[in-house]
């Protein structure tokens, strides 16, 4: 978002982005990313700040494209 524009902001207001993979590191970073964030919550683009996270919502989609996901209640696992 520093080095000028076009930049990530201007390219999620306009409609060019689905989806968010923010990973910072530090108080500075964490602060700079403020408006990435919240641009993306506000227009409704899922974004996620960890790898981790990521990797579970790329897991999620690819199960939505296979078919129907199976839904159970978190007590059925323990």
């Amino acid at each position: 978002v520093k080095e000028g524009r076009p930049h990530i902001v201007d390219h999620l207001k306009n409609g060019d982005v689905q989806l968010v993979i923010n990973t910072t590191f530090g108080k500075r970073e964490i602060a700079q990313s403020y408006s990435i964030r919240r641009t993306a919550l506000v227009n409704n683009v899922p974004y996620f700040t960890t790898l981790a996270g990521a990797a579970a919502g790329v897991g999620a989609i690819t199960a939505l494209r296979r078919g129907s996901p199976e839904v159970r209640a978190l007590q059925n696992y323990y």
